[in-house]
């Protein structure tokens, strides 16, 4: 009876921006920045950085992946080309598509976007996902994964991958939000609070892209930064989403200023637009 090598794949879904957006993606000796590429007014062309952090050798595959974003439950469902409004993936091109690092080595992948008059306004997204590619009993073939050959005795590989949001904004891009009632709860292992932010979209074909940011007001007006959330989208295909912000300090007594930037958001510049903002009062 023939065994076969199983090829095991961890997906993380970069999307739920708990690493930062502006910053870098490291998990299990891959490092991508930035964690989205957005095309928007003329913009055609954009650039992915991916980078070996391990001290291995190791090979990359590059492929296209589609998620549907989802109200409740995990904030992604993956799901086939067929099924999205728009299958962005058929506009944009990107290369290479597998590479070879050694330990502290990056590649630069490159996209570019081929605008067409049929497609609608609104917002379109699809996954550019990165994954490691076992070196033994592995037939790859582009645009499919990894296909598992038969081999003598029972073995497990796994391949880590990421993906990151590649998205099209067509047409005058208008975004309405607004930001619901928070609940509070405490973090068990540290006893600091974790504030559960409801953000609503406004209607219409174009998404919330946004970097959500937490604010302490003590009983004097200070203020000081004490959560964010970058990638905290919201996608057209759902008009409310939930955002658990973990509290990095501990706090009593003022209020919380609770702010919806747009993705663009830069602390170092005061000016940056703002899609919604509510104040809480602590009690």
């Amino acid at each position: 009876m023939k065994k076969y090598l199983l090829s095991l794949f961890i997906w993380s879904v970069v999307l739920s921006g708990f690493f930062g957006g502006a910053v870098q993606v490291a998990q299990a000796d891959i490092l991508i920045t930035p964690t989205r590429v957005v095309f928007e007014g003329r913009d055609r062309f954009g650039t992915v950085t991916l980078a070996n952090n391990g001290d291995k050798v190791s090979t990359y595959k590059m492929d296209w992946r589609f998620f549907r974003m989802q109200e409740q439950g995990p904030a992604y469902v993956r799901v086939q080309g067929e099924e999205v409004a728009l299958d962005l993936s058929k506009y944009i091109v990107f290369s290479p598509r597998q590479v070879t690092l050694q330990p502290g080595a990056s590649q630069k992948v490159r996209l570019a976007l081929r605008r067409s008059e049929e497609i609608p306004d609104g917002d379109y997204h699809v996954h550019l996902s990165f994954s490691t590619v076992s070196s033994e009993s592995l037939d790859i073939v582009e645009g499919q994964e990894p296909k598992a050959q038969p081999t003598s005795g029972m073995s497990v590989k796994i391949n880590v991958g990421y993906t990151i949001p590649i998205i099209l904004r067509s047409g005058d891009v208008h975004v309405d939000s607004s930001i619901g009632r928070i609940s509070l709860s405490r973090n068990p292992n540290n006893g600091f609070l974790k504030v559960a932010v409801p953000v609503h979209r406004g209607g219409g074909p174009y998404s919330v892209l946004g970097h959500l940011m937490v604010y302490h007001i003590d009983e004097n007006g200070n203020e000081v930064r004490v959560g964010e959330i970058s990638n905290a989208h919201i996608f057209p295909e759902v008009d409310r989403r939930v955002f658990d912000v973990q509290l990095i300090k501990d706090i009593a007594g003022g209020s919380l200023r609770v702010v919806m930037y747009d993705y663009t958001y830069n602390k170092s510049i005061d000016n940056n637009v703002i899609y919604a903002e509510e104040t809480f009062p602590l009690e």
